[in-house]
């Protein structure tokens, strides 16, 4: 912050969430910036709620912990808790809640609640209606014994209304008063098996009854077995009903529409009864025939007290004759072939095309003469769409844009040429752009010709601004700097790169860059919001795979040490043949955004098919990120290895080149991965070590998805067996058993290829057809003896990739008695 810059940062402040005011004075001098935040939720506890978990009150209540409190109070807050708790039917729910805020401006909020008892519905109350309790508890579904919940029930107004319309009363009105609440004075057994009477006719409504019942006693015990012994609550939904009339309809003579047609047409059931509405349902009617044909239909109605009869002469349905066909006359189905007409014409190009309906009637005849007269006006055709200027990748978006060109005319085509202009321009810092659209407009006989020339004008290209930081009250200011991209002019390319910087490095929970435009300089700034994570973690996983069986996984550790985004992590790591130990540092920015290192201390036990093994040592690697995706570096690593009896000490130096590109962090519809190393191993042995990866998941259109993997490997010199190369199992050649291929005492070099299919089925289902192809030589030559597999695999989607169950077979005969089952989770590089 200096003289040039503070009122920049003042107007950033004003912006987040978390202040409420800021203010500039002048004091001896100097420049006093004073702001006030509003208070931050630093702690919630919930006592006394048995019926709703913290986490669902919580979200209710809209508050998380780390936010700004907004014109939040005490009062607020029990009023918001009693609408939650009145809508689970615990109606005497009292709550009381205590708001500290502390002289840091930190925010503790303390909820003590009594929930009461819950209330069951004990049927409704009709004042007013002269019809049966239970025929109208049936109708609107409310089922005595079940839990009572106002809001549900209030909304039952809207179905006591249609009944009684349905019924005949017409002139009826009815609202809801609210609820009747009282104490039971004898047992009320329905809360065990809530019924309705249709369970007299449908005894099928038992096993649901049953249910309902079982919810009650296991949701709420203490209230059902006091309902049972008769000291529980009841609640009664009060609705008042004026009935009015009940009107009874019939109409005669009709033979085209139904009773049921015609009742909809009049309208009547809406509007009520009295002579307009009697008029104009008359002229509804009138309008329906006609539409259909009958246009020389008699009405007329007679209302005796509170029956009314519609009389109905229908007399002939005339035809129409429609491009030499003569057919039933019907209006609906000419406006609708019209339609039809324009659309296709437009379709084809046609954007001006207008239409009518001509038609001349012959009452003699009983026919209508139909013609459509439709004038199509010229073909609209967009031409070419050109750019002046030199910038190429402009010159990219309007020739993807000509490629599809010439068609039919779209407005639509512009609008969207026009969004991927503004979105490059703007990505690249160009906030001031404008350009002009010249149109040539061309006709021939038929066709009009539209071509557009477009000139983009840049404007000013805007630099880098201010980078402001905002919750980072660990992390130290430097290491902020190292995870922050940022260049002479703004990109949203070094926008994006930072925010992956900043989600990738471990250390924070959320992030989000808001970025403020300053036209007088000619400037993005940039507050990047910081929510960093607890430091200390720990992690319990038991799971289970075919190759391994049970898997028990134990880490703790401290993230962002010292401020510098240091990682120390103790690993444990036990399944059927392995057993684990380590503990690992890491830093993903090593005092700048281009280097990365990992180290880990192991010691590692694993049952192999021929062998056992013993390990423990040392393992170092420094990356640098060449881009955003792509990193190079040096592996050093000293391990003592004890197997077949023998104890071997290597020390080991090489470099690797890794490429790992996810087009999103946290669900990736496209991975690439592209690993390559070599490593030189000295000591007690010597040898050397190439070894090539690739994988590729490539979405092919919607839910459809590719993958394959190609690796290989090569080794020279006294390799030990723990070193050399074996196929077979879930990873790899999946229609052979594990490090099948190969044995007995591995080889020098292998290659494999795998390939899938990821085919969707209902919802979140998927197949995956697969084929494996690999094989592995004793010396460090190309493998000749190439084995296969291939198989089918079924799971479910979700956001770490597909949860699956692979059945796989070998390329061999007899391979239907020699099958492989595997379950695994996830993309397996």
């Amino acid at each position: 912050m200096n003289e040039e810059n503070y009122s920049i940062i003042v107007e950033i402040l004003k912006s987040l969430d978390e202040v409420k005011d800021v203010s500039v004075e002048e004091k001896d001098g100097d420049v006093i910036i004073k702001v006030e935040r509003y208070p931050i939720l630093k702690e919630v506890k919930i006592r006394g709620n048995m019926a709703i978990w913290k986490e669902e009150i919580l979200n209710y209540l809209t508050l998380h912990e780390g936010t700004a409190l907004k014109e939040t109070d005490a009062q607020s807050i029990e009023n918001k808790l009693r609408e939650l708790y009145r809508e689970r039917g615990f109606f005497e729910m009292q709550a009381k809640v205590t708001l500290a805020i502390d002289e840091f401006g930190f925010a503790k909020i303390d909820i003590n609640i009594k929930e009461g008892d819950v209330f069951f519905l004990g049927g409704g109350i009709y004042k007013g209606s002269s019809l049966d309790t239970d025929f109208l508890d049936e109708k609107l579904g409310l089922i005595k014994g079940k839990v009572a919940k106002e809001e549900e029930l209030s909304k039952k107004i809207f179905d006591l209304q249609e009944l009684y319309l349905d019924l005949g009363f017409w002139d009826s009105y009815v609202y809801y008063e609210g609820l009747q609440k009282v104490s039971m004075d004898k047992p009320f057994l329905n809360v065990l098996m809530p019924t309705d009477p249709k369970i007299k006719t449908r005894p099928l409504k038992l096993v649901g009854s049953l249910a309902e019942g079982f919810k009650n006693f296991f949701s709420h015990p203490i209230s059902t077995l006091k309902a049972i012994a008769g000291k529980g609550k009841l609640a009664y939904p009060v609705f008042f009903v004026f009935e009015g009339r009940k009107y009874e309809i019939f109409f005669e003579g009709n033979q085209f529409f139904s009773y049921e047609e015609l009742l909809k047409i009049s309208n009547l059931r809406q509007v009520g009864v009295d002579l307009l509405s009697l008029e104009d349902a008359r002229d509804r009617i009138r309008k329906a025939y006609h539409s259909k044909g009958f246009l020389d239909v008699e009405i007329s109605y007679n209302l005796e007290g509170e029956k009314l009869f519609f009389y109905i002469k229908e007399n002939r349905r005339y035809l129409a004759f429609i491009d030499g066909i003569y057919t039933d006359y019907d209006e609906e189905f000419l406006k609708k072939r019209l339609e039809d007409m324009l659309t296709e014409l437009k379709g084809q190009g046609y954007s001006l095309a207008e239409g009518y309906i001509k038609r001349d009637l012959d009452k003699e005849r009983g026919l209508i003469s139909v013609s459509f007269e439709i004038v199509k006006g010229k073909k609209q055709i967009l031409k070419q769409i050109s750019y002046i200027g030199e910038d190429k990748q402009i010159s990219k978006i309007f020739q993807e844009v000509n490629r599809k060109l010439p068609a039919v005319y779209d407005s639509s085509v512009i609008e969207r040429l026009n969004t991927k202009l503004s979105r490059y321009l703007e990505s690249k810092g160009y906030m001031e752009w404008t350009f002009y659209a010249d149109v040539r407009v061309e006709e021939d006989e038929d066709n009009t010709f539209y071509s557009y020339t477009y000139e983009v004008i840049k404007g000013p290209r805007y630099r880098s601004g201010l980078d402001l930081y905002y919750g980072a009250n660990i992390t130290n200011r430097r290491e902020l700097s190292y995870m922050t991209v940022k260049e002479d002019f703004y990109t949203e390319g070094a926008l994006d790169e930072t925010l992956y910087n900043f989600i990738t490095s471990n250390s924070f929970v959320g992030v989000r860059i808001d970025t403020f435009l300053d036209k007088d300089r000619k400037q993005v700034h940039r507050l990047i919001r910081l929510q960093e994570d607890k430091r200390g973690f720990y992690s319990f996983e038991l799971g289970y795979n075919t190759q391994g069986g049970l898997v028990l996984e134990l880490s703790a550790g401290l993230k962002n040490l010292f401020g510098i985004g240091l990682k120390a992590t103790a690993d444990y790591k036990l399944t059927e043949k392995r057993e684990t130990y380590g503990f690992t540092l890491e830093d993903p920015f090593l005092f700048t955004r281009r280097l990365w290192f990992k180290s880990s201390i192991f010691k590692d036990y694993q049952e192999h098919k021929s062998y056992n093994l013993n390990a423990e040592g040392f393992i170092l690697s420094v990356g640098y990120r060449i881009t955003r995706w792509t990193s190079i570096g040096p592996i050093f690593s000293v391990a003592n290895n004890q197997f077949l009896g023998t104890s071997v000490t290597t020390n080991k130096y090489g470099f690797f080149l890794l490429r790992e590109y996810k087009d999103d962090v946290f669900s990736p519809k496209r991975i690439h991965y592209n690993n390559l190393s070599f490593l030189k191993a000295y000591g007690d042995l010597s040898y050397t070590k190439l070894e090539l990866s690739t994988f590729y998941l490539i979405p092919i259109r919607s839910n459809l998805n590719l993958s394959f993997k190609v690796s290989g490997g090569t080794a020279q010199g006294q390799v030990p067996i723990f070193d050399r190369y074996f196929l077979g199992g879930f990873r790899d050649l999946r229609g052979y058993s594990f490090e099948e291929i190969g044995q007995p005492n591995g080889g020098k070099s292998f290659v494999f290829g795998r390939l899938e299919l990821e085919l969707p089925l209902k919802g979140p289902f998927v197949a995956v057809p697969f084929y494996d192809v690999g094989g592995v030589s004793s010396s460090h030559t190309i493998p000749v003896d190439i084995k296969h597999s291939f198989g089918l695999g079924t799971g479910v989607r979700t956001p770490i990739g597909p949860v699956r169950l692979d059945l796989a077979f070998p390329g061999e005969k007899n391979f239907l008695k020699k099958f492989k089952l595997y379950l695994s989770i996830g993309y397996v590089y």
